[in-house]
């Protein structure tokens, strides 16, 4: 039963890494840069979708690229 948990709970991580670190990342960078928003949707929007897509692939297939 723990192990199927813990198994099951790592490999959700990609997910959470690329929600809780590749987003905020993202969104920094791309202040430095002086980009707010694309097309008129918050940059915060598009890195969760991007990197919350990205985390879900890698979860999935088990590998990031």
């Amino acid at each position: 039963m723990l192990a199927k948990l813990l198994a099951s709970f790592l490999g959700t991580l990609p997910f959470f890494f690329g929600l809780a670190f590749l987003a905020p990342l993202s969104v920094q960078v791309m202040a430095e840069f002086g980009i707010s928003a694309i097309g008129g949707v918050d940059m915060w929007t598009v890195a969760l979708i991007i990197f919350g897509a990205w985390g879900g692939i890698a979860s999935w297939t088990g590998r990031w690229i």
